[in-house]
């Protein structure tokens, strides 16, 4: 029996070690000086070396932490956009709020660095993101006073998206680092980071300098390839 057991164990370790690996940092898509004069380098190197860093190592150690926990093993197997959608079955309180936290602040990073490019602005004039901006808010003008609008009314840290609900488009406000994308069916489709470390070394207090920053390096094409992605599909990649 004891060397069943031993089997078993070495077994369970074995697969254990298949689910979940580690999260490594991502690469930045562009160099850290790249969206200067908008979003400076200093930023940009403490938002992903150590902030984003940080949420992966802590994200990484939370996950090590639910691997102990046999019962748990269905959540294991899940991506991490996956099991942000069911945080409510992590039994352990401390626990899930660490994934909560660190998985949020994990995904959010990838994305909204993914979601700037240097020399951006490129306007969208047609196309499907186009259109559904139109039908949701007017005109596209109006989109970004009402974005602008959102971000400056968040209290404290967190983020606002334009997210694709159904069959239109939202403006939606998150605090802390919790994500849409925990709500199934939610597709994010542009976000930004009001943590004050996004702004705070060249902005300071001035969010509104930041947000308008923010708008010379949004990459259109990118966010327009998520929406066309979405309804080709007809649901959402992974994460």
């Amino acid at each position: 029996l004891a060397k069943q057991a031993t089997i078993l164990g070495m077994l369970w370790a074995l697969f254990l070690q298949g689910v979940l690996s580690e999260f490594q940092l991502p690469p930045l898509p562009y160099d850290y000086a790249a969206l200067e004069p908008h979003i400076d380098e200093a930023t940009m190197r403490v938002h992903h070396l150590k902030h984003h860093q940080t949420y992966t190592d802590k994200l990484n150690a939370a996950l090590a932490k639910l691997k102990e926990e046999p019962q748990q093993t269905h959540l294991i197997k899940l991506g991490i956009d996956e099991l942000l959608q069911h945080l409510d079955e992590i039994e352990n309180a401390k626990l899930r709020n660490a994934i909560r936290n660190m998985g949020g602040g994990y995904v959010n990073h990838i994305f909204f660095f993914k979601s700037m490019i240097p020399n951006g602005a490129n306007i969208p004039t047609q196309g499907n993101l186009f259109d559904a901006i139109k039908l949701a808010f007017g005109t596209f003008s109006r989109f970004k006073d009402l974005f602008a609008l959102a971000a400056l009314e968040v209290f404290g840290s967190g983020w606002v998206w334009l997210v694709k609900r159904g069959h239109g488009l939202e403006i939606v406000a998150t605090p802390n680092q919790d994500t849409p994308a925990m709500e199934p069916g939610t597709v994010l489709l542009l976000g930004i980071d009001l943590w004050e470390h996004a702004y705070y070394l060249k902005h300071k207090s001035n969010r509104k300098a930041y947000i308008d920053a923010f708008w010379q390096v949004v990459d259109w094409e990118e966010v327009a390839h998520r929406l066309d992605a979405v309804l080709l599909s007809g649901g959402k990649a992974e994460l």
